[in-house]
């Protein structure tokens, strides 16, 4: 009896630490909702792994499979490939797609 007391402890600091955790990280949402905010801004990326946070994948852009990471930094989400870090804006997508050179 005194194993499954220390058990239900155990579990309820995990469950009350991983609360408090999120919390405190701004309430993050699902790797589903972030992909959900990126395609909504106009990027089609092929996710090779996503968080609540951030991302990595491909996109098809005219010159090809171009590598990118995406991230949300302080709420805005930002997209990098090779030579640029950019905001994810309507126009870095169209530079992305388009492979245009900075």
């Amino acid at each position: 009896m005194r194993r499954a007391g220390v058990l239900a402890l155990l579990v309820a600091l995990l469950v009350l630490g991983s609360f408090a955790y999120w919390w405190a990280d701004g309430r993050p949402g699902t790797p589903s909702d972030f992909r959900g905010r990126v395609a909504d801004a106009g990027l089609d990326v092929a996710w090779a792994n996503s968080g609540p946070r951030g991302g990595s994948g491909s996109v098809e852009t005219a010159c090809g499979p171009v590598a990118v990471t995406v991230n949300d930094l302080d709420g805005e989400l930002w997209v990098e490939w090779p030579g640029r870090h950019e905001p994810l804006t309507e126009t870095s997508v169209r530079a992305l797609l388009s492979c245009a050179s900075p």
